[in-house]
């Protein structure tokens, strides 16, 4: 990933004969649609509010290691494999995760525990269900690999955007960015992008009916072992699923158990505004109650994941997955339009950067037809002019 680059003084803004192209959001839908936009000949920069990539697929580091704290994992087939070169002797960016499909194939329960677990380390022949691929060795590591060669300035929340001329002009916190833009990608949620959109009231309009479900997330960290599958979804619980992130491809196996627990969307909705310790310990007691046996945490945070899921994505023409006004060169990506899964986001990016690719391609041939023709205009009212 290219270094931010420092910003020039002054006013004047600059030129570049490759069209640059400015991304807001380092998800899988702007990352996606970057990289094939940089394929295909333009210069796309990509803006992050955060100090991480990945959006939904990123990663937080804590004291007793990483845990993945968006999506878990993704099934079904997706291109950002392709993305991340892999290196010689170690695992493949994207890799399968399976985990033993019982939880009394993973972990022993009672007494027995100790004795058992010494019986299962020489079992090799355990029914394992595939959960889907990861990130290896996290999904940040993923999305880090995949923005390898794009220009990403990270801790930059864009607050404005605007047209100038032909162009597009943002501005952060710190004012007006001077760096003009040919086209501008929104691939963040809508009720993000919606303030960016003002000069194209179809794709405001498209914007404002987005709605999203929200989630309360814990991230469990324990010493002893917990009587759980490394990935299991449940119904009728406050709890939606858990995921052991040291049962993950690429992650260290030793050292502390480190759990990822999603509350259900109604619970998250009854307890939309309790304080973060408070549900903490609520969603510990469930935990507690699903691994039938108590767990003294040595790491315990709660957090609000407040765009974890779209609710009512915008309408778009022949479920194309984007969308696109070429008058303005403006485009969504993401789960704005899309259903929030990561293969679906990141196919969404892929077919706006395709779109993106004829729409800009079209407006370069006619702009040299019009002037190859005011060009010969001009050459033979000079002729004339000189008999």
């Amino acid at each position: 990933m290219k270094h931010q680059k420092d910003r020039e003084l002054g006013s004047v803004l600059t030129y570049r004969t490759t069209p640059r192209i400015a991304v807001i959001g380092g998800g899988a839908a702007g990352l996606s649609c970057a990289r094939e936009l940089l394929v295909r000949g333009y210069d796309p920069v990509v803006f992050e509010a955060s100090h991480r990539l990945g959006g939904r697929c990123s990663s937080r580091p804590t004291r007793v290691g990483w845990f993945d704290d968006g999506a878990q994992a993704f099934a079904g087939a997706t291109g950002l494999a392709s993305y991340a070169a892999q290196r010689p002797g170690e695992l493949a960016a994207v890799h399968p995760w399976t985990v033993p499909a019982t939880a009394a194939e993973d972990e022993p329960k009672g007494k027995d525990r100790d004795k058992d677990e010494d019986e299962d380390e020489a079992d090799t022949s355990r029914t394992l269900k595939l959960v889907g691929a990861v990130g290896v060795p996290s999904m940040l590591a993923l999305a880090t690999a995949v923005a390898q060669p794009l220009d990403v300035r990270l801790h930059t929340p864009i607050e404005r955007a605007r047209r100038r001329g032909s162009c597009w002009v943002l501005s952060d916190e710190a004012g007006e960015i001077d760096e003009d833009f040919q086209a501008l990608v929104l691939a963040i949620p809508a009720p993000l992008a919606l303030p960016l959109a003002r000069e194209s009231p179809g794709l405001a309009e498209a914007l404002h009916a987005v709605r999203y479900r929200s989630r309360w997330v814990l991230l469990l960290g324990c010493e002893r072992a917990v009587g759980l599958p490394g990935y299991r979804e449940f119904h009728g619980s406050p709890i939606e699923r858990v995921a052991a992130m040291h049962s993950k491809p690429g992650r260290p196996s030793s050292g502390p158990q480190r759990w990822f627990v999603e509350a259900d969307e109604r619970w998250s909705l009854q307890h939309a505004h309790d304080d973060p310790e408070t549900v903490a310990e609520l969603l510990l007691d469930n935990f507690c109650a699903h691994a039938g046996r108590s767990v003294t945490p040595n790491f315990l945070m709660a957090h609000h994941w407040q765009h974890a899921f779209v609710e009512t994505p915008a309408t778009t023409a022949r479920r194309i997955g984007y969308l696109w006004d070429d008058a303005v060169r403006l485009g969504v990506c993401g789960d704005s339009v899309v259903v929030s899964q990561v293969g679906l986001v990141h196919r969404s990016g892929v077919a706006l950067a395709e779109r993106m690719a004829q729409s800009l391609m079209f407006h370069r041939q006619h702009s040299l037809v019009q002037a190859t023709d005011r060009h010969t205009r001009s050459a033979r009212e000079a002729q004339a002019a000189h008999g």
